[in-house]
């Protein structure tokens, strides 16, 4: 029952938007079949319906951000910056993703996890750079964490008119990142 209202209202958020799924319960409710007590046993509003959609996503994301950086090459550390540009376009092409986090449709308590999501990445972003010892022995999970954040308002940016993503402002975000942790290489 929990799953058909959250898909439910993946639906609906991508459909109608945000705004009109916690501006209206009886839409949720309609569309999900489930009866009022029901919904009400499990969620108080259909705010807290997305913030649990939100917070799987956030999962999802931390869990594929993992894999992606583990199934890299290993090669050369400009493989991570890639790994993370390439997930991020993934990502943010899902309408659900732009709708959420590019429209910046997240309640402070989402917005909590998101950033103890980011710290999460970046000690996995940290562990991946650390393979290239000694070349990154200076950087630090500070220094990656500005990078995730850095990387996260860019593709708000590249995907607010595209829903592709402007190509031109992912091209910049790779730069920048790859002369970001460039700047912590030792020589």
């Amino acid at each position: 029952m929990v799953e058909q209202i959250l898909d439910t209202a993946a639906e609906l958020v991508v459909e109608v938007g945000y705004e009109a799924v916690v501006g209206s319960p009886t839409l949720l409710l309609e569309r999900s079949g489930i009866s009022r007590g029901s919904f009400y046993a499990f969620f108080e509003t259909p705010g807290r319906v997305l913030d649990e959609l939100s917070y799987q996503k956030i999962q999802q994301s931390i869990t594929g951000i993992d894999a992606t950086l583990r199934n890299r090459s290993g090669k050369d550390w400009t493989e991570i910056v890639d790994a993370l540009v390439g997930y991020y376009t993934a990502e943010h092409r899902v309408p659900l993703i732009r709708e959420l986090w590019v429209r910046q449709n997240l309640t402070s308590r989402v917005r909590e996890l998101d950033n103890i999501a980011i710290g999460e990445i970046a000690v996995m972003v940290l562990a991946q750079f650390r393979k290239h010892a000694p070349l990154f022995t200076n950087l630090s999970e500070l220094q990656c964490r500005i990078a995730i954040h850095t990387l996260e308002r860019l593709f708000q940016l590249a995907f607010s008119e595209d829903p592709d993503g402007d190509p031109a402002i992912i091209r910049e975000a790779r730069t920048i990142l790859v002369e970001y942790f460039s700047a912590y290489a030792r020589k």
